[in-house]
């Protein structure tokens, strides 16, 4: 499943990863072990779960393990609880508070995960929340871009050091776009505001948005991933080495309970929008979301050789880009270790 790796680590490159980039410092700290809250009425001890986003809302078949209720009860017989906190610069935040210790989980994707371990924290991925993510492209109403060939010269929101980024590159490559030629605005946290008062011309984003922000009226959707496989990845769980160290009970109930969520998508299909539904997710909405294909097979959280060959595309990107400074060794990053332990 590795097959590709050796090709893909070349000599360490000398350029350093900025604080936009990596999301941290270079000094390798990982955060010192924090006395861990203790809830005085149930005597469980919290965790703490970043998501990207504001809210602290879990994505996928995370989220889905929430709904049902299956984190809670298998947390719960480990002696622990979890509590969500929200990043809304998204993985270069999260990473940030991994490195001080902040954060024992997180649920987002791999290419942050190959950035910190870049540079110097010390991460686990032990499991997926889904292993088919898709994005989308949407352009402003008034715009003028009807297709990606329109792309060139306008005002793309599209963070670069982040998985969006990369995406907007290979459509940019698909269709002969010289990507120096595309202004890039850097408005993660606000770009709904900014895309719809028409200070940016596109907005790159996950495939969901999107749908959200078209059903609402801001733009149209001129690409996305639905049909395009090798673009989609995964989103995973993410670990401090230290929680797994410390106790792995924690990783094992959480990945029992992805495993869970994921066997009741399978078997009832109909049954799962009701848990993903929010104000701004309808039933409706979700339909169109999980229309490529409603089998949520994809939830499994177990890595298949696709979701393998997407985190080598990532790497071999931010090698070639220069996103990264430092070989990551992918079979260190990924440790499926906590997995075989929860099915067992």
């Amino acid at each position: 499943m590795f097959k590709n790796l050796k090709k893909l680590l070349l000599p360490a490159m000398a350029l350093a990863l900025s604080l936009t980039l990596a999301g941290c410092g270079n000094s390798g700290n990982t955060g010192s072990s924090k006395e861990r809250d203790t809830d005085a009425d149930t005597g469980l001890k919290t965790i703490k779960i970043a998501t990207p986003g504001q809210g602290g809302v879990l994505v996928e078949n995370a989220m889905l393990a929430k709904g049902l209720g299956y984190i809670d009860e298998e947390l719960e017989a480990a002696g622990y609880k979890a509590e969500y906190m929200g990043f809304a610069q998204a993985g270069p935040a999260i990473n940030e508070a991994f490195a001080a210790g902040e954060i024992d989980y997180a649920v987002y994707n791999e290419l942050p995960a190959i950035m910190a371990k870049s540079n110097g924290i010390d991460i686990k991925i032990i499991a997926a929340a889904t292993q088919d993510y898709n994005y989308a492209i949407i352009a402003g109403k008034d715009s003028g871009i009807s297709s990606a060939k329109d792309l060139s010269g306008k005002k793309v929101i599209a963070t670069t050091g982040t998985i969006l980024y990369k995406y907007f590159a290979d459509v940019c490559k698909a269709n002969s776009i010289d990507i120096s030629s595309v202004e890039l605005v850097n408005a993660q946290a606000d770009a709904n505001s900014v895309l719809a008062s028409g200070q940016a011309d596109a907005y790159v984003t996950a495939y969901s948005a999107a749908l959200q922000l078209e059903s609402a009226g801001t733009g149209t959707i001129i690409e996305d991933t639905t049909n395009n496989e090798e673009e989609r990845t995964g989103l995973v769980l993410a670990a401090r080495p230290e929680v797994l160290s410390s106790d792995e009970s924690s990783a094992i109930a959480l990945i029992k309970a992805f495993k869970k969520a994921a066997d009741f998508a399978k078997e009832n299909p109909d049954k799962v929008y009701g848990y993903l539904k929010t104000e701004n997710y309808t039933e409706e909405l979700l339909d169109k979301i999980y229309s490529y294909d409603k089998s949520f097979s994809y939830f499994d959280p177990y890595f298949t050789d696709t979701y393998y060959s997407h985190v080598e595309n990532q790497y071999a990107f931010a090698k070639e880009n220069q996103l990264i400074s430092n070989d990551v060794d992918l079979k260190d990053l990924i440790d499926t270790t906590y997995l075989d332990k929860a099915v067992k």
